[in-house]
């Protein structure tokens, strides 16, 4: 009885570390396309919910029409929800709330 009880114990705990791994293995990275007909010059990306966009992460860096950039959303977190936001060099933004980045390999703006 005390050995079955041990044996489940430690399955248990081997699923749950394998699990836990897993989780820390996702890959956040995610491929933004542009295909809108215009470039986007700004691109901000924050974990949903933060109040304040951050950084231009695209820096002195444009997104041409027909174009994709790969962008690497690891953190220290696990956050995998996130906000985007593009701003185009005809003066639109296009905003995209609760990207799931665990999920999504490839983003695209269109027209």
């Amino acid at each position: 009885m005390l050995s079955t009880t041990m044996l489940r114990l430690t399955t248990a705990a081997v699923v749950l570390a394998a699990s836990t791994l897993t989780a820390a293995a996702t890959d956040r990275s995610v491929t933004i396309h542009n295909g809108t007909g215009v470039t986007i010059y700004r691109f901000y990306s924050t974990n949903s919910g933060a109040k304040n966009w951050g950084s231009d992460v695209m820096g002195d860096s444009t997104l041409d029409d027909g174009a994709a950039m790969n962008l690497n959303f690891d953190n220290k977190y696990g956050y995998c929800d996130f906000d985007f936001r593009a701003e185009f060099s005809d003066g639109s933004v296009l905003e995209k709330d609760h990207v799931n980045v665990c999920e999504v390999g490839d983003y695209y703006y269109t027209e």
